[in-house]
């Protein structure tokens, strides 16, 4: 396989980019919609859950993402097209369980968060809503996969606005047309605007890529290619599910704070966490780019290729995303302002950004080195490190700083802060060593 130029880069990750932003106003404009900060704590409350899930799902539908562009870089056309259907209904089957346990248990998941009482139903209707259609997002994911591993970038984009604009004028139609309840009207938006984005992502799919899911394929099953998928997917989403457990947790802390502490902390939380997404979008993207042509080097053994790939999208990422959160951190008084009018809520608003330019630095080498080695199949490292940092550093630091020392907020930042910093020198030491570029999935 020849090398990749800048311009197929720029093709690939500029649209993943805009989908990205896009994703983050349909995770957002929710809480922004109701208009009121209590109901946005509401949601994001019951975002954090729903984030936890959807992250492991996403992690978990990468699985497929590797393996095709490696049977594309091995040129194996008919491992590629089994892959599909296998993955399309192994998704689609863990989505639907995940479904039928958030409607079972959204309730005391939140009770066990500590949520406030003056807000735990919204946040449970709100839960309830969108976990129990949590399989319409996953469904979303493997079809832009799909898309994606076949450079269809632009489609996925296409429809990702379409979506973003149904879930808007949905959220209107709902909130000052009909008049609903605010935090129904804006989940009901959500799941509608969803189903409509599966069923335009399936029509592309089905022109553009043409690989038929009929259930009938799948037969003869290949249950070499399912443990492919669950050897690379589920410790990969292990370590996703992992750090968003630690974040339910920290959120917890943060919620104690709040009642004890330092009373604007949660809804805080709430917007600095908003832009603290937007600040490492470039990073997300770029290492997202990066992933499809990691496994067409890896799956045609150019080696050198790949190293180098890794190592330039690393230290790009680390320049734009420091220079994005110091850029954040200057301006923060003006966007937050945007968000709220409480001056204690900006002013910690505020302090927040300043730590956040540690944490981005630290985040933006982890992000690419723990999508570049499980595209090489090396999976356990980055899912052990997590699971070992981020309860023994960010956790329990955060109740140290936080609480213990009364830090509040602040405090709970820098403990992000420091288990993002650790896990990146560690990553690098990984990354030095070379042991992950030795993995073969095509052959395993």
């Amino acid at each position: 396989m020849k090398k990749v130029s800048i311009k197929y880069l720029a093709i690939l990750i500029v649209p993943i980019f805009i989908e990205l932003l896009l994703q983050i106003l349909a995770g957002n404009v929710d809480k922004l919609m109701v208009s009121n900060d209590n109901l946005a704590t509401a949601i994001n409350q019951a975002n954090s859950v729903l984030d936890l899930l959807v992250v492991a799902i996403s992690v978990l539908a990468s699985s497929s993402l590797i393996l095709i562009n490696q049977y594309k870089g091995a040129g194996l056309k008919d491992n590629e097209k089994q892959l599909y259907r296998i993955a399309y209904y192994f998704y689609l089957s863990i989505s639907l369980i995940l479904a039928i346990l958030l409607l079972a248990l959204s309730k005391p998941i939140l009770v066990l968060m500590q949520v406030d009482d003056s807000i735990i139903d919204s946040a449970n209707l709100y839960l309830m809503i969108n976990g129990g259609c949590i399989f319409l997002q996953a469904m979303m994911i493997t079809f832009q996969n799909f898309l994606r591993s076949n450079d269809l970038t632009k489609a996925s984009l296409i429809i990702s606005i379409t979506f973003n604009l149904i879930n808007i004028l949905l959220n209107l139609l709902f909130l000052y047309g009909i008049k609903l309840d605010p935090v129904l009207s804006v989940a009901l938006g959500s799941v509608i605007s969803r189903l409509c984005g599966v069923i335009l992502l399936y029509i592309v799919y089905k022109k553009k890529v043409g690989i038929s899911l009929n259930i009938k394929g799948l037969f003869p099953i290949k249950f070499r290619e399912i443990k492919k998928i669950v050897g690379i997917g589920l410790p990969s989403a292990m370590e996703a599910i992992n750090y968003s457990l630690t974040q339910i947790v920290i959120l917890s802390f943060i919620n104690v704070i709040g009642g004890s502490i330092e009373a604007a902390a949660p809804i805080a939380k709430t917007y600095s966490t908003l832009i603290a997404t937007i600040t490492y979008l470039f990073v997300n993207a770029t290492s997202m780019g990066m992933q499809i042509v990691l496994g067409r080097y890896l799956g045609s053994d150019e080696k050198k290729l790949a190293k180098m790939l890794v190592l330039k999208t690393m230290i790009v990422s680390i320049v734009v995303s420091t220079i994005t959160a110091i850029f954040m951190a200057l301006l923060s008084d003006n966007i937050f302002a945007i968000f709220t009018s409480n001056n204690d809520v900006i002013v910690l608003c505020r302090r927040i950004m300043l730590v956040e330019i540690a944490l981005e630095f630290g985040r933006a080498i982890n992000m690419v080195m723990v999508r570049a080695l499980q595209t090489s199949g090396d999976v356990m490292y980055p899912t052990i490190l997590a699971m070992i940092s981020c309860w023994l550093v960010a956790t329990v630091l955060s109740y140290v700083f936080g609480i213990v020392l009364e830090m509040g907020l602040v405090g709970v930042w820098w403990a992000m802060a420091i288990d993002e910093i650790l896990r990146a020198i560690l990553f690098v030491i990984r990354f030095l060593q070379g042991k992950w570029i030795k993995k073969n999935l095509v052959v395993a």
